[in-house]
């Protein structure tokens, strides 16, 4: 670690790493570092330094509350990590450089790469329990066969693998003239082909056109329009392809299977939406109303549209509202003022991510897939700490 990074950037760097460990010791140091922060009053300073963040206070203590009140301790439990992780996130504002950042990118690639090379041997594993004895290409239909690294779960993985990505074409970008540096545009192409056939054995099939997406609108953005056109036709053909051969796609035996489960699950979720439209019950509704609906069995309500709504209702969204707007104009400014175009680029790929991928799953709300969306949206703050 270099050595001219403030104790406070090392702190920053030290929740990086965490996310690559297993979830739940990753909410620790984060909660560890966190309460270490407000013992010495840096997170106190941090939201009276930053515009609109107390909001997250408001919003914070009316969801806990809600909780209490329809005794959804799973949401008690939830609503504080979120503070937890948006608190953090607010001092990572604060002390975020370009040095910084660009650190803290090469150290994600870095353990990206790790992450796979932990995945393959997963996969070797997986093979191993069904005897076979060779390295092939199998996409498993049960969720314990499916990659996940060290992200406790397959569709967690595939939404890290797709942020990995953009930040691996952030990586190029930034280098104006890869041709110039060879030996890294050699590292970023393997990390990414890495990453993506990992991406293969996750079996997500919603991380694909998310992915591409979030990869054509950073071309566009960036203005490399060659380089988009060719990825285009690629993802073009390939849906093509599908398209006149649906059982090569993956998992196509269980797909609709998969939408029925999915509609089941959004119409449990709308059920209690129009019930609870003001307040919502908390962080993890879903898993505590189901029952009573006779809805289908699981933890969230499988869609990054309904699942807020669902949990924290018409007033509790107004309530963080002012805090998210106030992020949205702080991002809009890196385009307008031509402060940093490729990391304007890179946030919106990320936000492309999680609006396509969030129309079948909620994988944004994971304590990784959560803060790493949080740091790297958070980074516009760069210019205005320089």
């Amino acid at each position: 670690m270099r050595q001219h990074f403030t104790h406070h950037q090392r702190y920053i760097i030290v929740a990086v790493i965490s996310m690559f460990l297993p979830f739940y010791m990753c909410a620790i140091v984060i909660a560890l570092l966190t309460i270490r922060l407000l013992i010495t009053g840096e997170i106190q300073d941090a939201y009276k330094r930053l515009p609109k963040s107390r909001f997250i206070l408001v919003f914070c203590v009316l969801s806990f509350i809600v909780s209490l009140f329809y005794q959804n301790y799973y949401g008690v439990a939830c609503i504080v990590g979120i503070l937890v992780l948006l608190s953090f996130t607010l001092f990572y504002r604060v002390y975020i450089t370009n040095e910084l950042f660009d650190f803290i990118t090469d150290l994600l690639v870095v353990l990206s790469v790790f992450a796979a090379f932990y995945g393959l041997v997963e996969y070797i594993g997986v093979l191993n329990n069904y005897e076979i004895n060779q390295f092939e290409v199998i996409i498993f239909n049960s969720p314990q066969d499916r990659i996940n690294s060290v992200f406790f779960n397959a569709n967690y993985y595939a939404m890290m693998i797709e942020f990995f990505v953009c930040l691996i074409f952030y990586k190029i970008f930034k280098m104006k003239d890869p041709w110039h540096h060879l030996n890294y545009l050699v590292y970023y192409i393997f990390a990414i082909v890495l990453n993506l056939f990992l991406l293969v054995l996750t079996g997500c099939r919603t991380a694909w056109p998310a992915l591409a997406v979030g990869i054509i609108m950073m071309l566009i953005l960036d203005k490399h329009y060659k380089t988009c056109s060719v990825i285009l036709a690629g993802f073009i053909g390939i849906c093509t392809y599908f398209l006149f051969n649906p059982e090569k796609f993956p998992r196509f035996d269980n797909i609709v299977s998969y939408f029925k489960t999915r509609e089941k699950i959004w119409s449990t979720a709308i059920v209690n939406i129009k019930t609870h439209p003001l307040f919502g019950e908390g962080p993890m509704t879903y898993m505590h109303i189901y029952e009573q609906y006779n809805g289908y069995p699981t933890q969230h309500a499988h869609s990054v549209y309904l699942d807020p709504l669902l949990c924290f209702g018409v007033v509790g969204l107004a309530t963080i509202a002012p805090y998210v707007i106030s992020m949205l104009k702080g991002i809009y400014r890196l385009f307008s003022r031509k402060q940093d175009l490729e990391l304007f680029a890179l946030i919106i790929a990320y936000i492309m991510i999680v609006l396509i991928h969030g129309t079948m799953d909620y994988t944004i709300f994971f304590v990784q897939t959560g803060f790493l969306f949080l740091l790297i949206c958070s980074s516009y703050e760069i210019y205005a700490n320089e």
